[in-house]
């Protein structure tokens, strides 16, 4: 019988409410056997997921958001042990890329149903990233509400209410760009360099809408302009899925892509952790995990 680990935080909001019976009955029914492992910070998280995988386990679990998944995500890379999620987080971004049912017993049962299939992963500075890098703009928001308990308070509410915090302070930076090895570096005037492996930004709005997580590339999308309005011109046209039509917006496909500002730095993020400052550097690791979940191509 296969058998599963479920990595769950008691202490978070969604840890606290987590229907635990319910989950490990929604295993049963798939025909899996499961635990619940209980911890309260990042590092016991990455250091359960390896003690996890070490065990021989066919699918390790993150209960909870995206934040989780980055930090087990290390752990499973290059194994046969594959990642499954538990939509307990706010944003839940990898689930709703994947497709998944929002409710935690449906998301299980439907991660069961089929074989796990190969995806791929990127990098940001070094650090393993399933759904998004960026500099700029979104990096800022990201900055800006997890460094305050109160916004993060907010759940997803924090995120646009943060963007109209900073958009009256925000200028963009002269950036040198290199897109993968081959290709001579572009100059631009920066607000928001985007790095995702899917479709979805923010799991709802469809930046590249025909991206697949499997293809063995990421997908670029650099935001050139210079300052507020800009940035606010950039926001409705991708709501309304007019960027692409936009002269100031660069969507490529690309192995390895490198932003080094030259007039300034900019904030980095990862999967709605932040990772400094610039000069980010992200590549494609083709096929590197198994996740549960995906949809045949």
């Amino acid at each position: 019988m296969p058998r599963a680990i479920v990595l769950l935080n008691p202490r978070s909001r969604s840890g606290a409410q987590a229907p635990i019976g319910r989950l490990l009955a929604a295993f049963r029914a798939a025909g899996w056997t499961a635990e619940v492992w209980a911890g309260d910070d990042p590092e016991w998280t990455t250091t359960a997921a390896r003690w996890a995988r070490d065990l021989g386990i066919d699918a390790l679990f993150g209960a909870g958001g995206d934040g989780l998944l980055a930090r087990i995500l290390p752990a499973v890379l290059h194994t046969p042990t594959a990642l499954g999620v538990i939509p307990l987080g706010t944003g839940n971004v990898w689930a709703r890329e994947l497709g998944l049912p929002l409710q935690p017993e449906r998301a299980i049962a439907r991660q069961l149903a089929g074989p796990p299939r190969p995806v791929d992963v990127g990098t940001a500075n070094g650090r393993p990233f399933l759904v998004i890098a960026s500099a700029g703009l979104d990096a800022r928001i990201v900055e800006l509400v997890e460094g305050d308990a109160g916004a993060k308070a907010l759940g997803q509410l924090a995120y646009p209410l943060a963007s109209f915090a900073i958009a009256a302070g925000l200028r963009g930076v002269h950036t040198r760009v290199w897109l993968d090895e081959t290709e001579p570096p572009l100059e631009l005037e920066l607000l928001a360099g985007i790095v995702t492996n899917g479709r979805l930004y923010g799991g709802l709005v469809p930046l590249v809408p025909d991206a697949r997580i499997d293809d063995g590339v990421l997908n670029a999308v650099l935001f050139g302009g210079a300052g507020a309005l800009d940035a606010t011109a950039h926001a409705a046209r991708v709501l309304a899925g007019l960027h692409h039509g936009d002269p100031s917006v660069l969507i490529r496909r690309v192995r390895r892509i490198r932003l080094e500002p030259r007039g300034g730095t900019l904030p980095v993020q990862s999967d709605g952790d932040p990772l400094g400052t610039t000069p980010l550097e992200v590549h494609v690791v083709p096929a590197a995990l198994l996740a549960l979940g995906v949809p045949p191509s």
